[in-house]
């Protein structure tokens, strides 16, 4: 049983990553998940890892057993089962389905969005897709992890409204509001920065090229434009 962890836990750290520190970052329960998945998917097992957050940003295998329940009930299911290596403390009260989609292949993929507080963390996601047995065969994308322990599970709240965060958006930009359509504007939790901050996400875009748009990212307690893109 050690000789399988020990390989297993080498196998998972060829990835990217460094091998030691992120052996170490890991927690037991987070381990024993990954040689289950192993143990259970075979020679099928393929993990790649996300080093920033350090979750996976890839699985694929055998992922769980046959199931006629419903997609997002067995999405639900494998992500209770592996909440430790994810980070989550309750993977239905911070994990939503935004869409459930079939391909040609009868594969249904469900994503789903991660929130803190209600609110979306910015590019936060999962991606599960399941065969027509109702096995799980490959999860993609990358959450942060324990975001409620690092914010000290106290909520933040915007002091300006979405209105006043076009116009900053707007000024900084130096944008003419003619040459754009309608502002869109949304609230999220920024994870890849200190202290995980709120922030207006603005979307501006040209009424003459879909091309040609820009987001500008502000902090909702101070105003300040965090980074454009």
């Amino acid at each position: 049983m050690r000789l399988i962890l020990i390989l297993l836990i080498a196998a998972i750290f060829s990835s990217p990553i460094p091998t030691l520190a992120a052996a170490e970052d890991l927690t037991g329960a987070a381990k024993r998940i990954l040689q289950k998945l192993e143990e259970e998917s075979g020679d099928k097992f393929l993990i790649n890892w996300n080093q920033n957050t350090n979750t996976p940003s890839l699985l694929t295998g055998h992922l769980s057993k046959p199931s006629k329940h419903s997609p997002q009930w067995i999405a639900f299911e494998f992500l209770d089962k592996t909440k430790s290596l994810y980070g989550l403390k309750n993977p239905k009260n911070v994990m939503q389905v935004t869409e459930v989609s079939e391909s040609s292949d009868n594969t249904i993929q469900v994503r789903l969005q991660h929130f803190l507080y209600n609110t979306p963390v910015w590019k936060d996601e999962l991606v599960i897709q399941i065969n027509k047995q109702g096995i799980i065969r490959r999860v993609t994308g990358s959450v942060y992890p324990d975001l409620e322990k690092k914010t000290f599970n106290r909520p933040k709240h915007a002091i300006f409204s979405k209105k006043k965060a076009i116009q900053i958006a707007l000024s900084f930009a130096e944008a003419d509001n003619a040459q754009l359509e309608e502002p869109e504007v949304d609230m999220y939790y920024l994870p890849s920065r200190p202290g995980i901050p709120l922030i207006y996400v603005v979307n501006l875009k040209s009424r003459e090229s879909d091309k040609e748009y820009q987001k500008i990212f502000i902090h909702a307690l101070t105003g300040r434009v965090l980074e454009q893109q």
